[in-house]
């Protein structure tokens, strides 16, 4: 499953709001973007990027790199994105919503709810028979709530995020398959160097003592001539 910019975005700005999204979209797809420069960009004050940088730093979400600038004497902070602690807490954020989902459809599902002609508030069964049946906001009768169509609409949302956990373990699993086989492919070649080294020790070795032979052998006829 493909981590899009799109996906990046939604969990950056989720933490930040909506006034992070310039800082985001000039933060995605960069690297060591200078604060100065994000401001710039952005239109902000520098104070409020580095406020906004800041935010996403205490969840892991950026990095930095900082260099001294030799005219003016300060540090300058280069900022990048970290790809994997972004997916690690925009799954988080999803699995949070999924299990949110799931409480809302079981309480959809055991609950009696009432609502006004015009809507002004939905209460549950002890809700409504606190205020006696009638509309604290409008003070008309309470009908029941048929809610049909909500739970069709929580369920369609869940099985959405399971298909997208399913297709993330999925993922994993697979990565992880690569993995092993990429130890596996290291091993092998790590043996055959480890054995072609091991030959190539033993051929030294094996001329070493045929030199070592020939030399004594030598020895011995010089010395019988004598």
């Amino acid at each position: 499953m493909r981590f899009t910019p799109q996906k990046i975005e939604e969990i950056l700005v989720a933490l930040l709001g909506l006034e992070g999204t310039p800082l985001v979209k000039e933060l995605i797809g960069k690297a060591n973007v200078s604060e100065f420069d994000l401001a710039t960009r952005t239109k902000k004050d520098i104070k409020i990027i580095r406020k906004q940088l800041y935010i996403l730093h205490n969840y892991n979400l950026v990095g930095f790199t900082r260099k001294k600038d030799k005219q003016k004497g300060w540090y300058i902070y280069y900022w990048t994105l970290l790809p994997e602690s972004i997916k690690f807490n925009y799954y988080k954020m999803k699995r949070n919503l999924l299990e949110k989902l799931k409480m809302q459809l079981e309480e959809e599902k055991k609950e009696l709810f009432f609502i006004c002609s015009t809507v002004c508030v939905r209460l549950n069964f002890d809700q409504a028979m606190d205020f006696e049946f009638r509309c604290p906001e409008c003070g008309e009768l309470l009908d029941q709530d048929h809610p049909e169509e909500r739970v069709k609409q929580l369920q369609k949302k869940i099985d959405e995020l399971e298909a997208e956990f399913t297709a993330l373990k999925k993922e994993h699993q697979e990565k992880k398959k690569q993995g092993k086989e990429r130890k596996k492919v290291v091993k092998a070649k790590k043996k055959v160097v480890q054995k072609k080294k091991s030959s190539k020790q033993k051929a030294v070795k094996s001329k070493t003592k045929k030199r070592e032979n020939i030399v004594k052998k030598i020895r011995r006829i010089v010395k019988k001539k004598r």
